[in-house]
């Protein structure tokens, strides 16, 4: 086990439940959603495969890039006499999952539960760094991202500093500002109240 799997080992395996749990949701829900059992088992399939890769990639750690080497230039191929080729016979139309922002949360709304997780796993600081010191991670979770539609950056980081808070709550819910100790009326001391 690398040092960089077991200085995160809590967030990987809350990522791993998180898709176990997509997974199970997308299997159980999509027949009742009246979702084609294909288009179900591509989609279980499309997100176990990922899961694997990126636990995949953990395990193997942060590789280098590769230094630039020179291309052959591929040879130039004879010019062959045209034959008389069969017809190609029709292919059958290949079942490949939609590619539209937030496609999977739309047909299924009850993986709601994984969107709001891998989103928190986005503002999380310890999966942010371990996205940072390995940026081929990002590559591989892009897809997931997309079909929950949770915009991922390219590069960390991924939540700039957020400003600290100066408004109060009652600014923000009634649009006044907070009235000053000082400017605050005084209360009546001398003053009875007489029942009605």
């Amino acid at each position: 086990m690398s040092e960089t799997r077991t200085k995160h080992i809590f967030t990987i395996e809350c990522f791993a439940v998180l898709m176990d749990a997509l997974c199970t949701v997308v299997v159980e829900k999509g027949r009742a959603a009246f979702i084609p059992a294909p288009m179900v088992h591509l989609i279980w399939t499309r997100l176990r495969n990922l899961t694997a890769r990126f636990l995949a990639a953990v395990a193997r750690g942060p590789i280098p890039p590769r230094k630039p080497g020179a291309i052959a230039k591929p040879a130039a191929a004879p010019a062959a006499a045209p034959d008389a080729a069969p017809p190609p016979k029709p292919r059958r139309k290949r079942l490949t999952l939609p590619c539209r922002e937030a496609w999977l949360y739309r047909m299924l709304p009850e993986t709601g539960f994984a969107r709001f997780g891998l989103q928190h796993l986005l503002g999380d600081p310890e999966f942010t760094g371990f996205l940072a010191a390995n940026p081929r991670l990002i590559r591989i979770l892009a897809p997931l991202y997309n079909a929950m539609g949770i915009e991922l950056p390219d590069e960390p980081p991924f939540f700039p500093d957020q400003p600290p808070i100066t408004e109060s709550r009652r600014h923000i819910l009634f649009g006044t500002p907070d009235p000053d100790r000082q400017d605050a009326p005084m209360p009546l001391r001398n003053c009875k109240f007489r029942p009605a």
